[in-house]
């Protein structure tokens, strides 16, 4: 996937995330089925993962390759990575309590969207300040799929999104 693709589906994927949720009145955002997160705990949790991906994107390059490596491994397709976090996820993945979000309260939506969209907005800039080479050698840790590049990252990110979207429209279902 090209750069400005990528770029552009972490827009819209994540813009998609937030203008559903503006949606959502007070009792569907806060509502919860069988202990899942809530949609405002989703929207906390995509904001939590993207501000540690725009963290690792602020880095000096040469200080992500001194901590994190370069792999010389080809670069994985964004339809294999989803398959390998699809098959992560089935077989009981889930993301470490630093990502857990706390329980989050229908007035605090505007300022997680957009706080949310800041970032993308922001990792959008980082990924043009990259070249094609860095975007595929530079690794960093994945708490689930392990290390991957770069751009594997951003791949992940654009499909985290819908994902967490799909789960909360179906955490709603259960209403």
């Amino acid at each position: 996937m090209k750069r400005e693709k990528i770029t552009s589906k972490l827009i819209i994927n994540h813009k998609s995330f937030v203008d559903y949720l503006s949606t959502l009145t007070e009792e569907e955002f806060e509502f919860s089925h069988d202990q899942k997160w809530t949609a405002g705990q989703q929207l906390e949790h995509i904001v939590l993962c993207m501000r540690q991906i725009l963290q690792a994107y602020s880095m000096d390059k040469k200080v992500l390759e001194q901590t994190f490596g370069r792999t010389e491994r080809q670069g994985l397709s964004y339809e294999t990575l989803l398959n390998i976090y699809l098959e992560k996820f089935a077989s009981g993945g889930k993301s470490p309590e630093r990502f857990h979000p706390k329980n989050v309260v229908t007035k605090e939506r505007d300022m997680l969207s957009v706080s949310l969209m800041k970032i993308v907005s922001e990792l959008c800039i980082k990924i043009e300040d990259l070249s094609d080479q860095d975007l595929n050698s530079l690794q960093i840790p994945h708490p689930l799929l392990g290390n991957l590049t770069l751009q594997e990252m951003l791949y992940n990110a654009i499909y985290h999104v819908e994902h967490h979207q799909k789960s909360t429209v179906r955490n709603l279902m259960n209403k």
